[in-house]
Protein backbone atom coordinates (compact mmCIF):
# COMPACT_ATOMS: atom_id res chain seq x y z
CA UNK A 1 0.00 0.00 0.00
CA UNK A 2 1.47 3.44 -0.49
CA UNK A 3 1.77 5.84 2.06
CA UNK A 4 -0.25 9.20 1.99
CA UNK A 5 1.30 12.79 1.88
CA UNK A 6 1.65 14.35 5.32
CA UNK A 7 -1.29 16.56 4.57
CA UNK A 8 -3.09 18.16 7.69
CA UNK A 9 -7.23 18.06 6.70
CA UNK A 10 -7.67 20.68 9.78
CA UNK A 11 -5.21 22.70 8.16
CA UNK A 12 -5.16 22.48 4.95
CA UNK A 13 -1.11 22.06 5.08
CA UNK A 14 0.98 19.37 3.28
CA UNK A 15 4.04 18.63 5.04
CA UNK A 16 5.30 16.31 2.05
CA UNK A 17 7.62 18.35 -0.06
CA UNK A 18 7.57 19.15 -3.98
CA UNK A 19 10.98 19.06 -5.54
CA UNK A 20 12.36 20.58 -9.00
CA UNK A 21 15.23 19.19 -10.78
CA UNK A 22 17.26 21.77 -13.16
CA UNK A 23 19.37 21.25 -15.98
CA UNK A 24 20.68 23.56 -18.04
CA UNK A 25 17.58 24.09 -20.15
CA UNK A 26 16.00 25.67 -17.37
CA UNK A 27 18.91 28.19 -17.25
CA UNK A 28 18.05 28.68 -21.15
CA UNK A 29 14.94 29.58 -20.36
CA UNK A 30 15.53 31.68 -17.69
CA UNK A 31 17.05 33.99 -20.01
CA UNK A 32 16.48 32.81 -23.19
CA UNK A 33 17.60 36.12 -25.04
CA UNK A 34 20.56 36.30 -23.32
CA UNK A 35 21.73 37.83 -19.27
CA UNK A 36 21.60 41.26 -18.23
CA UNK A 37 24.59 42.10 -20.65
CA UNK A 38 23.65 39.88 -23.43
CA UNK A 39 25.57 36.84 -22.71
CA UNK A 40 24.34 33.44 -23.73
CA UNK A 41 23.46 30.57 -21.49
CA UNK A 42 25.07 27.73 -22.68
CA UNK A 43 24.38 24.29 -22.63
CA UNK A 44 26.67 21.16 -23.25
CA UNK A 45 25.68 20.84 -27.13
CA UNK A 46 26.61 24.02 -27.64
CA UNK A 47 29.40 25.09 -24.66
CA UNK A 48 32.29 25.12 -26.70
CA UNK A 49 31.60 28.09 -28.90
CA UNK A 50 29.51 30.18 -26.52
CA UNK A 51 32.44 30.09 -24.19
CA UNK A 52 34.76 30.01 -27.20
CA UNK A 53 36.85 27.02 -26.38
CA UNK A 54 37.34 25.38 -30.45
CA UNK A 55 40.75 27.20 -30.75
CA UNK A 56 42.06 25.92 -27.45
CA UNK A 57 40.87 22.29 -27.97
CA UNK A 58 42.01 21.60 -31.46
CA UNK A 59 45.41 23.20 -30.60
CA UNK A 60 45.52 20.51 -28.18
CA UNK A 61 44.79 18.07 -31.04
CA UNK A 62 40.92 17.50 -29.32
CA UNK A 63 38.49 16.24 -31.59
CA UNK A 64 35.32 18.71 -31.11
CA UNK A 65 31.63 16.81 -30.23
CA UNK A 66 28.56 17.53 -29.77
CA UNK A 67 28.23 16.74 -25.55
CA UNK A 68 31.31 18.23 -23.76
CA UNK A 69 30.85 16.40 -21.21
CA UNK A 70 31.91 13.60 -23.46
CA UNK A 71 35.20 15.71 -24.59
CA UNK A 72 35.82 16.68 -20.72
CA UNK A 73 35.85 12.93 -20.01
CA UNK A 74 38.24 11.86 -23.08
CA UNK A 75 40.60 15.04 -22.15
CA UNK A 76 40.52 13.39 -18.33
CA UNK A 77 41.25 10.03 -19.28
CA UNK A 78 44.35 11.41 -21.29
CA UNK A 79 45.68 12.90 -18.02
CA UNK A 80 46.78 16.28 -19.38
CA UNK A 81 45.80 18.30 -16.27
CA UNK A 82 46.89 21.70 -18.11
CA UNK A 83 44.62 21.45 -20.43
CA UNK A 84 41.93 20.65 -17.68
CA UNK A 85 42.92 23.15 -15.61
CA UNK A 86 42.88 25.88 -18.43
CA UNK A 87 39.43 24.66 -19.27
CA UNK A 88 38.13 24.86 -15.70
CA UNK A 89 39.04 28.57 -15.57
CA UNK A 90 37.89 29.68 -18.81
CA UNK A 91 34.44 27.81 -17.77
CA UNK A 92 34.75 29.58 -14.73
CA UNK A 93 35.47 33.14 -15.85
CA UNK A 94 32.64 32.95 -18.56
CA UNK A 95 29.97 31.61 -16.34
CA UNK A 96 30.58 34.18 -13.47
CA UNK A 97 29.85 37.09 -15.41
CA UNK A 98 26.46 36.28 -16.12
CA UNK A 99 23.81 38.31 -13.96
CA UNK A 100 20.17 37.58 -14.35
CA UNK A 101 17.86 40.56 -16.01
CA UNK A 102 16.33 43.23 -13.14
CA UNK A 103 13.08 42.15 -14.43
CA UNK A 104 11.31 38.65 -13.14
CA UNK A 105 12.76 35.87 -14.82
CA UNK A 106 11.77 32.07 -14.46
CA UNK A 107 13.96 31.76 -11.63
CA UNK A 108 12.42 34.14 -9.74
CA UNK A 109 9.07 32.34 -10.09
CA UNK A 110 10.52 29.23 -9.10
CA UNK A 111 12.24 30.38 -6.17
CA UNK A 112 9.11 32.20 -5.35
CA UNK A 113 6.74 29.03 -5.66
CA UNK A 114 7.66 27.06 -3.21
CA UNK A 115 8.18 26.81 0.76
CA UNK A 116 10.96 25.92 3.00
CA UNK A 117 9.69 22.56 2.83
CA UNK A 118 10.58 21.91 -0.58
CA UNK A 119 13.87 21.95 -2.46
CA UNK A 120 15.71 22.90 -5.85
CA UNK A 121 18.24 20.48 -7.08
CA UNK A 122 20.22 21.91 -9.79
CA UNK A 123 23.06 20.22 -11.95
CA UNK A 124 23.94 24.37 -13.24
CA UNK A 125 27.33 26.28 -12.93
CA UNK A 126 25.76 29.10 -13.68
CA UNK A 127 25.36 31.99 -11.14
CA UNK A 128 21.27 32.77 -11.73
CA UNK A 129 19.68 30.79 -9.32
CA UNK A 130 21.76 31.75 -6.75
CA UNK A 131 21.26 35.61 -7.76
CA UNK A 132 17.44 35.17 -7.68
CA UNK A 133 17.75 33.66 -4.37
CA UNK A 134 19.93 36.59 -2.76
CA UNK A 135 17.65 39.23 -4.28
CA UNK A 136 14.19 37.23 -2.40
CA UNK A 137 15.69 36.46 1.06
CA UNK A 138 15.17 39.81 2.28
CA UNK A 139 11.37 38.12 2.45
CA UNK A 140 12.71 35.87 5.60
CA UNK A 141 12.84 31.92 6.28
CA UNK A 142 10.02 31.63 3.68
CA UNK A 143 12.22 29.81 0.75
CA UNK A 144 13.03 26.73 -0.70
CA UNK A 145 16.16 24.88 -0.14
CA UNK A 146 18.49 24.53 -3.03
CA UNK A 147 21.11 21.89 -3.67
CA UNK A 148 23.91 21.81 -6.08
CA UNK A 149 24.62 18.28 -7.33
CA UNK A 150 27.47 19.60 -9.91
CA UNK A 151 28.70 22.76 -7.98
CA UNK A 152 28.23 25.81 -8.91
CA UNK A 153 30.65 29.24 -10.01
CA UNK A 154 28.79 31.09 -6.33
CA UNK A 155 29.37 28.35 -4.32
CA UNK A 156 32.17 28.28 -1.81
CA UNK A 157 32.80 26.02 0.86
CA UNK A 158 34.77 25.63 4.07
CA UNK A 159 35.44 21.94 4.27
CA UNK A 160 36.90 21.91 8.10
CA UNK A 161 33.78 23.48 9.18
CA UNK A 162 32.09 21.84 6.68
CA UNK A 163 30.22 25.45 5.72
CA UNK A 164 29.19 27.12 2.53
CA UNK A 165 28.17 30.19 1.43
CA UNK A 166 27.89 32.63 -1.66
CA UNK A 167 30.92 33.63 -2.72
CA UNK A 168 29.27 36.82 -4.41
CA UNK A 169 28.33 37.37 -0.54
CA UNK A 170 32.49 38.26 0.08
CA UNK A 171 34.53 36.45 2.60
CA UNK A 172 33.14 35.67 5.72
CA UNK A 173 35.60 36.25 9.08
CA UNK A 174 36.80 32.90 10.51
CA UNK A 175 36.09 31.30 7.36
CA UNK A 176 38.53 29.14 4.94
CA UNK A 177 35.86 29.58 1.73
CA UNK A 178 37.13 27.80 -1.08
CA UNK A 179 35.25 27.55 -4.71
CA UNK A 180 33.31 24.27 -5.24
CA UNK A 181 34.53 21.68 -7.92
CA UNK A 182 32.60 21.94 -11.45
CA UNK A 183 34.19 19.47 -13.69
CA UNK A 184 33.65 15.65 -13.58
CA UNK A 185 34.27 12.61 -16.26
CA UNK A 186 30.30 11.90 -17.40
CA UNK A 187 31.66 7.85 -17.68
CA UNK A 188 33.44 7.73 -13.85
CA UNK A 189 31.67 10.44 -11.82
CA UNK A 190 32.38 10.27 -8.27
CA UNK A 191 29.76 12.02 -6.18
CA UNK A 192 31.38 10.21 -3.08
CA UNK A 193 34.69 11.78 -2.88
CA UNK A 194 34.15 15.46 -2.57
CA UNK A 195 32.43 16.16 0.76
CA UNK A 196 30.58 18.98 -0.53
CA UNK A 197 28.89 16.84 -3.55
CA UNK A 198 28.39 13.92 -1.40
CA UNK A 199 26.52 15.91 0.86
CA UNK A 200 24.49 17.97 -1.56
CA UNK A 201 23.36 14.50 -3.18
CA UNK A 202 22.66 13.01 0.19
CA UNK A 203 20.30 15.80 0.85
CA UNK A 204 18.64 15.45 -2.85
CA UNK A 205 18.01 11.98 -2.11
CA UNK A 206 16.14 12.58 0.85
CA UNK A 207 13.74 14.91 -0.67
CA UNK A 208 13.41 13.15 -3.66
CA UNK A 209 12.12 10.12 -1.69
CA UNK A 210 9.91 12.15 0.51
CA UNK A 211 8.24 13.95 -2.21
CA UNK A 212 4.84 14.16 -3.32
CA UNK A 213 5.29 16.10 -6.51
CA UNK A 214 8.33 16.59 -8.52
CA UNK A 215 8.73 18.75 -11.54
CA UNK A 216 11.67 18.19 -13.84
CA UNK A 217 12.84 21.23 -15.76
CA UNK A 218 15.41 21.21 -18.65
CA UNK A 219 17.27 17.87 -17.56
CA UNK A 220 17.39 15.30 -20.24
CA UNK A 221 18.88 12.78 -17.45
CA UNK A 222 21.02 11.04 -20.08
CA UNK A 223 21.42 7.62 -20.32
CA UNK A 224 25.52 8.41 -20.33
CA UNK A 225 25.38 9.83 -17.00
CA UNK A 226 24.72 6.52 -15.31
CA UNK A 227 25.18 7.28 -12.10
CA UNK A 228 23.41 10.46 -11.83
CA UNK A 229 20.39 8.63 -13.35
CA UNK A 230 20.92 5.57 -11.29
CA UNK A 231 20.75 7.60 -7.80
CA UNK A 232 17.72 9.96 -8.84
CA UNK A 233 16.11 6.60 -9.77
CA UNK A 234 16.68 4.80 -6.38
CA UNK A 235 15.69 7.95 -4.73
CA UNK A 236 12.43 7.97 -6.42
CA UNK A 237 12.00 4.32 -5.92
CA UNK A 238 12.46 4.22 -2.83
CA UNK A 239 9.42 6.87 -1.67
CA UNK A 240 6.64 5.30 -0.36
CA UNK A 241 4.00 7.79 -1.59
CA UNK A 242 4.94 7.69 -5.40
CA UNK A 243 2.53 6.09 -6.86
CA UNK A 244 0.39 8.95 -5.56
CA UNK A 245 2.35 11.71 -6.25
CA UNK A 246 2.81 13.71 -9.78
CA UNK A 247 6.29 13.63 -11.81
CA UNK A 248 6.02 16.13 -14.11
CA UNK A 249 8.99 17.21 -16.93
CA UNK A 250 9.20 20.88 -18.74
CA UNK A 251 10.79 19.92 -22.20
CA UNK A 252 11.47 21.53 -24.99
CA UNK A 253 11.37 17.76 -27.25
CA UNK A 254 8.19 16.25 -27.94
CA UNK A 255 5.87 15.31 -24.75
CA UNK A 256 6.17 11.49 -25.95
CA UNK A 257 9.86 11.05 -26.25
CA UNK A 258 10.72 13.13 -23.58
CA UNK A 259 7.83 10.92 -21.41
CA UNK A 260 9.22 7.81 -23.02
CA UNK A 261 13.41 8.87 -21.86
CA UNK A 262 11.47 9.39 -17.86
CA UNK A 263 9.46 5.87 -18.14
CA UNK A 264 11.24 4.33 -15.26
CA UNK A 265 9.99 7.42 -13.24
CA UNK A 266 6.46 7.76 -14.29
CA UNK A 267 3.75 5.69 -12.33
CA UNK A 268 0.54 5.21 -14.62
CA UNK A 269 -1.00 8.58 -15.78
CA UNK A 270 0.54 10.39 -12.24
CA UNK A 271 3.12 12.56 -14.23
CA UNK A 272 3.91 13.61 -18.18
CA UNK A 273 6.19 16.33 -20.36
CA UNK A 274 4.62 19.39 -21.88
CA UNK A 275 6.98 21.79 -23.54
CA UNK A 276 4.72 24.82 -21.92
CA UNK A 277 5.70 25.30 -18.10
CA UNK A 278 2.63 27.52 -17.48
CA UNK A 279 0.72 24.06 -17.26
CA UNK A 280 2.58 22.89 -13.69
CA UNK A 281 1.25 23.33 -10.76
CA UNK A 282 4.25 26.07 -9.66
CA UNK A 283 2.78 28.44 -11.92
CA UNK A 284 -0.97 27.20 -10.88
CA UNK A 285 -0.56 27.17 -7.95
CA UNK A 286 2.31 28.63 -6.48
CA UNK A 287 3.21 27.75 -2.61
CA UNK A 288 0.21 25.24 -2.45
CA UNK A 289 0.91 22.75 -4.93
CA UNK A 290 1.34 20.09 -2.59
CA UNK A 291 -1.61 20.85 -1.28
CA UNK A 292 -3.84 21.91 -3.89
CA UNK A 293 -2.57 18.56 -6.19
CA UNK A 294 -3.55 16.15 -2.84
CA UNK A 295 -6.83 18.18 -2.34
CA UNK A 296 -7.57 17.58 -5.66
CA UNK A 297 -6.43 13.61 -5.58
CA UNK A 298 -7.29 12.46 -2.93
CA UNK A 299 -10.35 14.74 -0.93
CA UNK A 300 -12.07 15.12 -4.41
CA UNK A 301 -12.42 18.97 -3.30
CA UNK A 302 -10.10 20.82 -5.96
CA UNK A 303 -9.03 24.06 -4.91
CA UNK A 304 -9.34 27.36 -7.11
CA UNK A 305 -6.39 28.08 -8.97
CA UNK A 306 -4.38 31.68 -7.99
CA UNK A 307 -1.84 31.61 -10.99
CA UNK A 308 1.62 33.74 -10.71
CA UNK A 309 1.00 37.13 -12.77
CA UNK A 310 3.55 37.99 -15.88
CA UNK A 311 4.90 40.68 -13.32
CA UNK A 312 6.30 43.51 -14.94
CA UNK A 313 8.73 44.06 -11.90
CA UNK A 314 10.19 42.76 -8.88
CA UNK A 315 8.26 45.14 -6.74
CA UNK A 316 5.09 44.02 -8.72
CA UNK A 317 5.68 40.47 -8.06
CA UNK A 318 6.99 40.96 -4.47
CA UNK A 319 3.46 42.47 -3.88
CA UNK A 320 1.61 39.73 -5.41
CA UNK A 321 3.34 37.21 -3.27
CA UNK A 322 2.80 39.09 0.38
CA UNK A 323 -0.66 37.82 0.94
CA UNK A 324 0.25 34.33 0.36
CA UNK A 325 2.90 34.34 2.93
CA UNK A 326 0.69 36.03 5.40
CA UNK A 327 -1.42 33.16 5.42
CA UNK A 328 1.35 31.04 5.35
CA UNK A 329 2.05 32.71 8.80
CA UNK A 330 -1.53 32.02 9.60
CA UNK A 331 -1.13 28.54 10.07
CA UNK A 332 -4.05 27.66 8.07
CA UNK A 333 -4.41 27.42 4.34
CA UNK A 334 -8.25 28.09 2.67
CA UNK A 335 -7.44 26.72 -1.06
CA UNK A 336 -8.59 29.93 -1.90
CA UNK A 337 -7.51 32.84 -4.50
CA UNK A 338 -5.64 36.14 -2.86
CA UNK A 339 -5.99 37.50 -6.34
Amino acid sequence: MPTLPALDIKTGINESPHVIILGAGASKACCPNGDRHGRHLPIMANLVDTIALRELLERNGIEIETNFETIYSKIHSSGNQNLLDELDTKIREYFGKLRLPETPTLYDYLILSLRPKDAIITFNWDPLLPQAFQRWRHLGNVLPAIHFLHGNVDIGIDTERKASRFLSDGPARGYNITPTNLLYPIDKKDYATDPFIADQWRAAEFFLSNAYYATIYGYSAPKSDVEARSLLLKAWQNNSTRELAQFSIVDIREPKEVEAAWSDFIIRNHGGASKDFSWNYLMRHPRRTCEAFAFATLQQTPWEEDPFPRAESLTELEKWVTPLLAEEASGLLAGKPHH
